[in-house]
């Protein structure tokens, strides 16, 4: 048991013990491990970096692109309105695109296309928009040539692949008479965007844009180079001509190959799916002509007019000498005379030969000539008794019989000069194998290229997370951690000397021990709040 007078000294230095001390922030990360302060560190930055960005991006996003790709005339001139305005502006892209308040992006807009900004980097037919009495009929045309070169710069700016244009144009003055007047040429000079390019039918739109605009223009004259000095608008007879030709060859193939495909589907129905072979060779003729005919028929003359006309001529007439000699009855019956009649008939008639006008066009790319060739497998006959196979020749009467047929399906004529041809020969199979080692290897990397993005997008998420992520979790999550010693293990160590010990400790009865644990918890409280923790856990 222990004395009361004993225990009274250990409990008032146990009271009288000073409370542990409390440590700042600062104290605990300076004895923190390397790697939980660098953990730390890595934190914070990351953490910076994100509200930095989410900061700036907030600022940003009350801005808006104004007009994007402006040259450096149109740029200058949009800023100094700006700047007279007092709108605050971001030049991005190298001064290219300019960035406003949102709030005011529509506004700003409306008001610079009143101001006529931007001017689309030439001067348009606002030039005419304040007139002067003293100009001369000089200026007038130069003018008119100014305002025509940048209406047409900004309509060919319009295009998608096309990022600046210049047009120059020479308009000759007009003549008087039409064989001294000279013809009006045009130069276009194109910037395209960085990976676009123009095609053929987009370089002659933008020549007959220019054509078409300039009264007496001819495409011909519209020469169109690149901003590298490649021209880029050719001979355009040159140009008609080559397609004319690839188009003949591309419709004699689809010729050829519909003749083909018919005969080869006859041929499948009868002797079965790969056994026969079928090439076509067509001449086609391309010629335009065009053949008016007049025709005149005399044997069959048509009545075109008829006219008649008839005179008569001579009568009886009364006579006598006037008085009341002649007047009397009997008298004037004597006195009568006549004189002989004479008639007369025309009749005139017209006739018209009759007239027949034809006029026939022969159809473009009609078929002069035809010339077949096939080529048909042997007879397979089967061996008896475990035999291997054998082939055999077709007759003459089966090959006349497909002749015949295929000649009816393609409508061959003999008088036109058309030709078949069929030949019974063995067929040799090639081998799989070999099929499959000499074809080509397709490109797997361009096939799948889109894919591979993917997939090195996830081993980059993949190497981000091993090296950089998980390390830092488990260091965040890594605490320095005090191990809590059960009543058995404290009994135990104070029960079990030290394994040092350069003299022997005295035999401790059990007063003296619990003195000794006394000053011990008072010395270092932290072991005792554990084990009195766990005891209430454990209950």
């Amino acid at each position: 048991m222990v004395d009361e007078n004993t225990a009274s000294p250990l409990n008032s230095e146990t009271v009288a013990a000073k409370p542990p001390e409390r440590k700042n922030l600062l104290t605990l990360i300076s004895e923190w491990p390397l790697s939980r302060k660098i953990a730390l560190g890595a934190v914070a930055l990351i953490s910076i970096a994100l509200f930095a960005v989410i900061i700036i991006q907030s600022q940003t996003a009350a801005h808006q692109l104004l007009y994007a790709n402006l040259g450096e005339a149109d740029a200058g001139s949009v800023v100094n309105w700006l700047k007279g305005q007092k709108i605050p502006y971001q030049l991005k892209n190298d001064g290219k695109n300019i960035w406003i308040p949102a709030d005011k992006l529509y506004e700003t807009r409306l008001e610079l296309a009143a101001s006529g900004l931007p001017s689309g980097g030439g001067i348009g037919f606002e030039i005419f928009d304040k007139q002067s009495f003293a100009l001369t009929d000089f200026v007038q045309k130069v003018n008119y040539t100014r305002a025509l070169q940048g209406e047409l710069s900004r309509t060919i700016t319009s295009l998608a692949p096309v990022e600046s244009t210049r047009v120059h144009l020479a308009l000759p003055e007009k003549r008087l008479f039409e064989n001294q007047q000279k013809a009006a040429t045009a130069s276009v000079i194109v910037t395209l965007m960085a990976g676009r390019t123009l095609d053929k039918d987009q370089v002659q739109g933008i020549i007959h844009l220019v054509a078409g605009s300039v009264t007496g223009m001819n495409p011909e004259n519209v020469k169109i180079i690149d901003a590298s000095g490649k021209v880029l608008s050719g001979n355009e007879k040159d140009n008609s001509d080559q397609s004319v030709s690839l188009d003949m060859l591309a419709f004699q193939q689809e010729v050829e190959h519909r003749m083909e495909s018919r005969a080869l589907e006859l041929l499948d129905k009868t002797l079965g799916v790969d056994n026969s072979m079928v090439r076509v060779t067509a001449t086609l003729d391309f010629a335009k002509v065009e053949k008016t005919q007049e025709l005149f028929d005399a044997d069959d003359p048509v009545v075109r007019s008829e006219q008649m006309q008839q005179e008569e001529s001579g009568g009886k007439t009364s006579g006598g000498v006037p008085g009341v000699e002649s007047n009397l009855q009997g008298n004037a019956a004597d006195k009568a005379s006549s004189t002989p009649t004479a008639s007369k008939t025309s009749r005139t008639t017209n006739y018209e030969i009759s007239k027949t006008i034809s006029k026939t066009v022969t159809p473009v790319g009609g078929v002069t000539k035809l010339s077949v060739s096939i080529l048909v497998a042997d007879k397979t006959i089967p061996g008896k008794d475990q035999e291997p196979a054998t082939s055999q020749p077709r007759t003459e009467e089966e090959l006349k019989s497909l002749e015949t047929m295929v000649s009816s399906a393609l409508g061959l004529v003999k008088e036109r000069g058309d030709s078949i041809n069929i030949v019974s020969l063995p067929f040799t199979e090639t081998p799989k194998d070999v099929t499959v080692a000499e074809a080509p290897p397709a490109n797997m990397l361009f096939q799948y290229l889109p894919f591979a993005r993917y997939i090195l997008i996830a081993l980059g998420a993949l190497v981000l997370y091993f090296l950089l992520i998980r390390p830092l979790i488990k260091t965040m999550k890594g605490e320095v951690t005090q191990h809590n010693k059960t009543v058995a293990d404290l009994e135990r160590e104070q029960a079990t000397p030290p394994p040092v010990v350069e003299e022997p400790l005295p035999e401790i009865v059990p007063d003296e021990m619990i003195l000794h644990l006394r000053k011990e918890i008072a010395r270092n409280q932290v072991p005792t709040a554990y084990i009195i923790k766990n005891w209430i856990e454990e209950g």
